[in-house]
């Protein structure tokens, strides 16, 4: 009975690493069409800057979080490969940041936007879709995982 725990444990924790890669990855190509486009992020705080300074210095983009958190992120992931209490604290801060990457993506005013056909960008909604599934995949099996 006990041998199928540990292979659970080992698929949510490889399942969390998965996820949170895709989310790097899906955050790169946000923040190329951002740029391109100039969509700095517009929340309850709005810098005016543009979109690339904004990623760089700021708050992020409208399609992609800051870049101290995309590298805080490969961080967690280094961390979360290790066995012991350092891959915990690697499982434990990409649930954190994927509970944190939730609510920003909603707030985001372009999120409201693309309900709207008249607005509708095919890339743009894509981007804002895995911006709203990948993070709560990683609540899941940072969920499990930590359990």
């Amino acid at each position: 009975m006990n041998t199928n725990r540990p292979k659970t444990k080992l698929n949510a924790k490889m399942g969390l690493v998965v996820t949170s890669i895709l989310y790097l990855v899906n955050a790169g190509a946000g923040t190329v069409i951002a740029v391109k486009e100039n969509l700095p992020s517009a929340t309850f705080i709005t810098s005016g800057k543009p979109a690339l300074e904004d990623f760089l210095t700021g708050n992020g983009t409208a399609l992609s979080p800051p870049l101290y958190l995309c590298l805080i992120v490969v961080l967690l992931l280094i961390l979360a490969c290790l066995p012991k209490r350092l891959g915990m604290i690697g499982v434990v801060g990409l649930t954190i940041l994927g509970v944190l990457f939730l609510p920003a993506i909603l707030v985001e005013r372009l999120t409201s936007q693309l309900l709207h056909l008249l607005t509708f960008d095919l890339p743009v909604a894509l981007v804002q879709l895995a911006d709203i599934v990948l993070p709560l995949l990683m609540i899941a099996f940072g969920g499990v995982e930590i359990l």
